[in-house]
């Protein structure tokens, strides 16, 4: 044993390309060794390179001229560089108009989503009774099926409560898109608060309600950061509902505001990708505000879904 030690440590000493390799080993564990980390690694940094290519392409065109644009250079001379393309996009008030609609849309839908998933994800953890079960499977069994199909009963209930072309209708039509995920999310993280703290604190004279908001709430920030954060994008992002009940500018949102820079004939792409990137700034900021409960909330629902 001691020879195996002094070899190694000679070998390290001698900082050859073995030696540094087995020093790697040690330090990622028994389990990774630096081959294999180097293929983990290696397959991460193309999947990023997959996915922020894109990005990067959108922002870099967002500040070029249309001759930049259409110049087929990768990387256009800093000639072709301009901020005109967002003058032009946060000064049109239209633009401005449905950003505000987006902004007050997706609010209320997280808001409404977390009021009616959080009692309704505490009802299904906590209560035996009839057709639970089959509550449960029709909330994971909604989200296989195309919003597309509720689009007409959705517009008929809609248009019965004079509620078609408002803000109200599109909170929602969102709302019940992003329910039965929140729902079926948050009972998984329910679950795996024991209930016996709920046993104690109603020995200490607490009701159900009380219990659900000053105990089982506050030990589960993660996961309703994790809820609100899917029911904002679900609502910020949607172009489908947003189509079909919203009939003027006064209530349509970002997802339409694109199509505010192209005609039949031309679309003004600068303006475009400019409008793109100003529709996607807030969900990065609150990705960036949010992203350790979001990271804490879904490995902890992923372990107690397992």
């Amino acid at each position: 044993m001691a020879t195996k030690t002094d070899t190694s440590q000679s070998t390290d000493a001698d900082g050859t390309i073995d030696g540094l390799i087995q020093r790697f080993d040690r330090h990622l564990g028994n389990d990774m060794s630096i081959r294999k980390a180097a293929t983990v690694y290696g397959l991460l940094f193309a999947y990023y390179i997959f996915l922020l290519v894109p990005i990067v392409w959108l922002m870099l065109s967002s500040f070029l001229t249309t001759s930049g644009l259409y110049s087929g250079e990768l990387i256009p001379s800093i000639d072709e560089y301009t901020i005109a393309n967002y003058e032009r996009v946060l000064g049109d008030g239209l633009f401005q108009q449905y950003f505000l609609n987006s902004v007050i849309v997706a609010a209320a839908t997280t808001l409404l989503t977390l009021v009616v998933a959080i009692p309704a994800a505490y009802s299904v953890s906590r209560f035996e009774y009839p057709g639970r079960d089959y509550v449960i499977i029709g909330l994971i069994s909604s989200q296989m099926l195309p919003l597309v199909l509720v689009l007409l009963p959705l517009f008929t209930i809609m248009f019965r409560l004079n509620l078609v072309d408002s803000l109200m209708g599109l909170v929602i039509g969102h709302t019940v898109g992003a329910l039965p995920f929140a729902v079926w999310l948050l009972k998984g993280f329910f679950d795996g608060i024991p209930e016996a703290l709920d046993d104690a604190a109603m020995m200490d004279g607490c009701n159900r309600i009380q219990i659900m908001y000053k105990i089982i709430v506050p030990l589960s920030i993660p996961g309703i950061a994790v809820s609100a954060f899917y029911a904002f994008i679900a609502s910020w992002n949607d172009y489908l509902f947003v189509s079909i009940l919203s009939q003027s500018s006064g209530t349509r949102t970002l997802p339409m505001g694109l199509q505010l820079f192209q005609t039949a004939n031309q679309v003004d792409w600068g303006a475009v990708t400019a409008a793109a990137v100003v529709t996607m700034i807030p969900v990065l900021l609150l990705f960036a505000f949010v992203q350790s409960w979001l990271v804490e909330g879904l490995s902890n629902t992923g372990t107690k879904g397992s």
